[in-house]
């Protein structure tokens, strides 16, 4: 979804030292919280999961950091047609989710099986990206 038009100008240095320092540090909190329930291996614990979110919090630190420097607002962001694709998608995929989290906890309640919480939310999560991206895809196959 485009909500911005064109780039305003560059970022000062501090901004982006902020922006990588953010990063880190929340990346390290996440590491050092995650390494406390791994007995085994510690360090392996805080190093796989600092790496695994650093990514989002570097695009984090972009965004409250950098972006304002380097972004300027499209006034009608709201009127685009990538913004009603959004729109269609997400409505779309939410009812995907409640349909399957019904028709799943009904045939759970007949079943008696038990699944972690784990596998339910990573199913739950899959099947929100799965279906965003399908419905997006069509809308935009459809409008084009």
């Amino acid at each position: 979804m485009a909500t911005t038009t064109r780039t305003a100008g560059k970022a000062p240095l501090s901004a982006y030292v902020l922006s990588i320092v953010m990063a880190l540090v929340l990346a390290s909190i996440v590491g050092a919280i995650a390494s406390v329930f791994y007995d085994e291996n510690r360090l392996l614990g805080f190093v796989i999961f600092s790496a695994c979110t650093a990514g989002t919090f570097f695009a984090l630190g972009w965004v409250l950091f950098v972006s304002k420097y380097t972004v300027e607002e499209d006034a009608h962001a709201e009127d685009n047609i990538e913004h009603r694709w959004y729109d269609k998608a997400t409505s779309g995929a939410f009812h995907d989710i409640i349909t399957t989290a019904g028709i799943a906890l009904f045939a759970l309640a007949i079943t008696r099986l038990e699944v972690s919480g784990m596998v339910v939310l990573t199913l739950i999560l899959v099947l929100a990206v799965v279906s965003f991206a399908v419905r997006f895809w069509v809308a935009r196959r459809r409008d084009s």
